[in-house]
């Protein structure tokens, strides 16, 4: 039988005289209230933090909604990021976080109190940890003196809504000069682009750009895909050992893995291409993720409709992937694909095109990666890849003849090691093993009659490997590092070494110093070197030495004030001196031989400084303002010839500005200014001709300026079955100001007898609006 339920009142709790009954009920009464209603009572409403998930900082105007059930709350973040709502969240609550610029973070909540949410940048891969680094301006490599980087929102907002190019968006750097609005190269503190090398993953491309052969004019776009970009880095002098053949600046490319938590589906629609990027996990366990992406321009179609010149209609597709699977928890292998392909079709106005003028013209370009990283433990780490690519390009006239083709391919074997064998002293190792094969010929037709008037073909294959060895020291205030690279080329010699040295200093709390001195090498291509008539055998590698100085005062957390002094001593540098005419003492005019020779002939400096204002943050006004001074002084030993180089623009301004506006907007600004460059070759001008000089780049172009603005607006909408779906529309006006610029494009002849020249110019942009569009679709509820 069951135990009788006790009595509410034991004898001893019987009433006395005194009432004491009443006080006893009434006590009692009052605690069993009490523990009914403490718990209710006590429930704190649900507060939480809201951070950038690539950097730790706070994040502040997020907009945050609390949904359980029917009943939803907003609030805002703080400037301190933090947020609260006065109801407390029950298990099966969702909260959702937006932000524009940042992916959706939606949580379903189990009853907690105190959250903190990870906001992932648009163009990183999504974390559900925060990454908190050193700080806003940590550097990749501590050797390098002169490190610019971008962040995946800064090369969204600088690529540009036309034609979302990463490569455009590092032309806003401080110490990059470029003035051409058709074209992706750029110049570094006074060196052509052929010296700055593009790195892919850690591998050295050739050619990564979706162009046309001997045909510039058309421009050129980067094959890289913004979208998959996380982090560029530019090194712009003193390179780290581990960069090889550039004697000028190396420009590194991160790209980003797939998404490990939920599907994602991204649709980019712009004026002048489309777009589709697909990722998600890898195997139910999430050990790897998948990424997939693919462009198509559709502007060359709407030019051909107006009156633009056909010259721009210019098309392109391309398309990228990667995989990365996680072995264990010490290896993991990646393996990445690229290939795009672009053409030039001007058949609508073959009856104005000339027998040498290109009619057709088509690039194709493909690349493969393949990566494996062993980490044993945390204090080694030893990568390897094996890369291929592969280019073929062909072009014909109007008489459907070719004018041109070439074939270029690489295999490439790189290993790196880095290894803490102390505390305070990392150590840095590499090789690289290349085979290079290129083929390719050269075409000119005479009218009448109709003949080839001459034809240059090459075709070579040639090893190039090399290694290298860094060692750094770390004490106190004080860092010191030196080492060395070593290369050689199987088709031109000699085999070189080139020394690197770097030291910091951080002087008190703000203030750091830094200095380094190196040398590096860029051997000759294989064209230059094997082409019939003009190829020259002999040709020497080109070199540079390097001496950078820098000072960078702290303003705050997240300000700083930079200014760097380089010299850089250049010699052996490859031209063909004798293909220019010009304008000799005696007053006659020199006219270049039929096929003048590649030769080692130039050699000269470039001296300067740049100074920049910068502040990166992920609320307020973010941005940089610089100036850059460059001076060359170049001397050819064949011509006699002193001038600037064709690439120095003496004088450079680049700002950029972004500021969120509200949780959902944000309005971004750049402006650019140069002084511009040099127009090519020995030119004079009287009046509105030209004519040929004794003197060598003394005309410059006018002064470039452009100011862009760009607003992106955000929007966020739930669907069923958990997926969702968000849209960023960007809007953006190029050459806000409608400023007139101007291109140098080709040099189309002279009079012998008069000694004029004939230089072609191209107008570039003028006041452009653009719109584009971005929808994905995310199944990412996190639990």
């Amino acid at each position: 039988m069951a135990a009788e339920a006790a009595p509410l009142l034991r004898k001893s709790d019987e009433p006395d005289s005194h009432g004491g009954y009443d006080f006893l009920m009434w006590f009692r009464a009052g605690l069993l209230l009490m523990g009914v209603l403490v718990p209710v009572w006590g429930r704190q409403g649900l507060t939480g933090t809201v951070r950038d998930a690539a950097g730790g900082e706070r994040l502040a105007r997020v907009k945050v909604a609390l949904a359980c059930g029917d009943t939803e709350q907003e609030t805002r973040s703080d400037a301190e990021g933090r947020f609260g709502f006065e109801r407390a969240a029950e298990a099966g609550c969702v909260l959702q976080a937006a932000l524009v610029g940042y992916r959706t973070l939606r949580l379903e909540l189990k009853g907690e109190s105190e959250v903190e949410l990870a906001l992932t940048p648009d163009t990183f891969t999504r974390r559900e940890q925060v990454n908190v680094a050193a700080g806003p301006f940590e550097v990749t490599e501590q050797s390098s003196p002169s490190e610019r980087v971008l962040t995946g929102a800064e090369i969204k907002n600088l690529a540009a809504v036309l034609i979302d190019d990463p490569l455009r968006a590092a032309q806003a750097l401080p110490g990059v000069a470029s003035s051409n609005d058709y074209v992706a190269q750029f110049s570094v503190r006074g060196a052509a682009f052929q010296r700055t090398g593009v790195y892919l993953d850690g591998v050295l491309m050739h050619s990564p750009f979706h162009t046309v052969q001997s045909q510039e004019e058309t421009g050129s776009l980067s094959i890289v895909n913004a979208d998959l970009v996380e982090e560029l880095v530019l090194h712009a002098g003193a390179l780290p050992a581990a960069y090889a053949d550039r004697t000028a600046g190396a420009l590194d490319l991160r790209l980003r893995d797939g998404d490990r938590t939920a599907p994602i589906i991204r649709l980019n629609v712009g004026v002048a291409a489309s777009g589709l990027v697909a990722e998600g996990p890898l195997t139910k366990s999430r050990r790897g993720s998948w990424l997939v992406a693919a462009r198509k321009s559709y502007l060359q179609y709407l030019l051909r409709k107006s009156t633009a010149g056909d010259t721009l209609a210019f098309g392109f597709f391309d398309a990228e992937g990667r995989l990365t699977y996680d072995l264990d928890r010490r290896n993991q292998v990646t393996l990445s694909f690229m290939d795009g392909s672009s053409d030039l079709d001007r058949s609508e106005n073959k009856s104005t095109l000339g027998l040498n003028a290109i009619m057709n013209g088509d690039y194709h370009t493909t690349v493969v990666n393949l990566g494996w990283r062993y980490a044993p433990s945390s204090a080694l780490m030893l990568t390897n890849r094996v890369a291929w690519m592969r280019e073929r390009s062909g072009n014909i006239n109007n008489r459907d003849l070719p004018l041109g083709g070439a074939g270029y391919g690489e295999w490439v074997a790189n290993s790196s090691l880095v290894w803490n064998w102390s505390s305070n002293a990392p150590l840095q190792a590499g090789t690289s093993f290349r085979r290079l094969h290129d083929d390719g010929f050269s075409a000119q037709y005479n009218f009448n009659p109709l003949a080839v008037r001459r034809r240059d073909n090459w075709h070579a294959t040639g090893l190039r490997g090399g290694g290298y060895l860094e060692q750094s020291w770390n004490k106190g205030p004080l860092r010191l590092g030196a080492g060395a690279r070593f290369d050689g080329f199987s088709e031109a010699g000699p085999t070189a070494v080139s020394p690197h040295a770097s030291a910091t200093v951080q002087v008190g709390r703000g203030t750091r110093l830094q200095a380094a001195w190196s040398q590096s090498i860029q051997y000759p291509a294989l064209m230059p070197l094997f082409i019939q008539n003009m190829g020259n055998r002999a040709l020497l590698p080109e070199r540079a030495t390097h001496m950078v100085g820098a000072v960078e005062q702290s303003l705050g957390g997240r300000t700083r004030l930079r200014a760097e002094w380089f010299q850089r001593d250049d010699r052996d540098l490859i031209a063909q001196p004798l293909i220019e005419p010009r304008m000799l003492s005696n007053g006659t005019i020199f006219t270049p031989p039929a096929a003048p020779k590649y030769l080692n002939s130039v050699r000269g400096q470039a001296r300067g400084f740049e100074v920049f204002l910068q502040r990166r943050t992920a609320n307020r006004v973010s941005g940089w303002v610089s100036y850059g001074y460059t001076k060359t002084a170049m001397h050819d030993g064949v011509t006699g010839a002193n001038y600037a180089a064709d690439s120095e623009q003496r004088h450079t301004v680049n700002a950029y500005a972004s500021y969120r506006i509200t949780p959902a907007i944000n309005l971004s600004g750049r402006y650019s200014y140069g002084s511009n460059f040099p127009i090519p070759g020995f030119l004079r001008q009287q009046g509105s001709l030209y004519y040929l000089s004794e003197e060598r780049n003394a005309l410059r172009l006018p002064a470039y300026h452009r100011t862009d603005l760009r607003l992106n607006k955000s929007f966020h909408h739930e669907t069923a079955r958990g997926w969702s779906w968000r849209g960023v529309l960007y809007v953006e006006v190029m050459n806000l100001t409608n400023h007139e610029n101007t291109t140098y494009d080709s040099f189309n002849g002279f009079n012998s007898r008069t000694g004029q020249a004939y230089p072609a110019f191209l107008k570039l942009f003028p006041i452009v609006p653009a719109a584009g569009l971005m929808i994905e679709w995310d199944k990412g509820t996190k639990r």
